[in-house]
């Protein structure tokens, strides 16, 4: 299974790619150990899932047809086996050879919270003043302590 690692973009000396890069804007990709984008697809057999992920592992994109990806940043690697419910939603990475769920950090986790939190304020706005006038003296511990990071 092929795994080339941080495609990075350069800008090519060949004659050829220099006119694509300013007829119509294409982008020219090198790995770190030098193969260039266009070239190393050829390696990439056509029946295997294909995975883009970043550095930490985080997978961006995963599809079969190798041509519909643009790796910038990130490495490729292909998989011959991964979970039936595995999704480029972020939520899943590929480590060690193999596609696994995510392991969220606990600032990841905070930093969910407080925006899941934000958007609901944004929605819903509400004061200080507006829990202690409320006929109904129940908040939930989140909104309540979301309010305080406020103050």
């Amino acid at each position: 299974m092929k795994n080339i690692k941080n495609f990075k973009r350069y800008h090519p000396d060949a004659v050829d790619k220099k006119c694509l890069e300013q007829a119509v804007g294409a982008i020219f990709l090198i790995s770190e150990d030098g193969q260039d984008w266009y070239e190393s697809q050829k390696l990439f057999q056509p029946d295997t899932m294909k995975v883009e992920y970043e550095a930490n592992g985080i997978i961006r994109s995963m599809g079969y047809d190798i041509s519909g990806f643009c790796p910038e940043g990130c490495s490729m690697a292909e998989v011959s086996k991964w979970p039936d419910e595995a999704a480029p939603n972020r939520k899943w990475c590929f480590i060690d050879g193999e596609v696994v769920p995510r392991v969220y950090t606990a600032d990841e986790l905070r930093g969910a919270n407080s925006d899941v939190s934000d958007h609901l304020f944004r929605r819903h706005p509400i004061s200080y003043s507006d829990i202690f006038r409320s006929p109904i003296p129940v908040i939930f511990d989140h909104v309540f302590a979301h309010l305080l990071t406020r103050f």
